[in-house]
């Protein structure tokens, strides 16, 4: 972990390269309400970025495990989303600097719901349904974005 004053200066002068975590379960995704900036407030994907010496491998199950309590999922259970970039007008340090986000959010399709244990980064969750969060204005364009590609995904993989 860094400390805020080196936190700060990365998020002033580059990238930071992170993961979103798309779990879709009966044609709904789990978003959580954001506790903090950026986005505070908005329903988003849980994730996080990846740390110095880490695999996004590790960072990947490490963000399922501590933020959402999810055990036992692996690796191969998620599909690469490509690669996104997210801007955002403010930062987890100061609403006046801004933040980019190289972004690699993974899929995952699960069979059963799967219980969900906070870590305190989000207020709550829920699951809603993907062509709703596609259509929706109340949802950020990135999410609609997620999810009209988890659709298409869907759509091509029962054809």
């Amino acid at each position: 972990m860094l400390d805020f004053k080196t936190f700060g200066i990365i998020i002033k002068n580059a990238p930071l390269i992170s993961l979103d975590i798309c779990l879709v379960y009966e044609e709904k995704i789990l978003l959580c309400q954001r506790k903090n900036e950026p986005l505070k407030g908005q329903w988003f994907t849980p994730g996080g970025r990846i740390y110095k010496n880490e695999t996004w491998q590790y960072a990947l199950l490490r963000i399922v495990q501590t933020e959402l309590g999810l055990c036992g999922l692996s690796v191969e259970n998620f599909s690469l989303m490509g690669i996104w970039d997210h801007f955002y007008n403010n930062s987890a340090i100061d609403q006046n600097i801004s933040t980019h986000y190289v972004n690699l959010p993974h899929y995952s399709h699960l069979p059963s719901k799967p219980k969900i244990n906070l870590d305190g980064q989000h207020g709550k969750c829920n699951w809603f349904s993907l062509s709703g969060v596609s259509n929706g204005e109340k949802f950020h364009p990135y999410m609609r974005d997620y999810a009209s590609w988890i659709l298409n995904k869907l759509e091509n993989t029962n054809d």
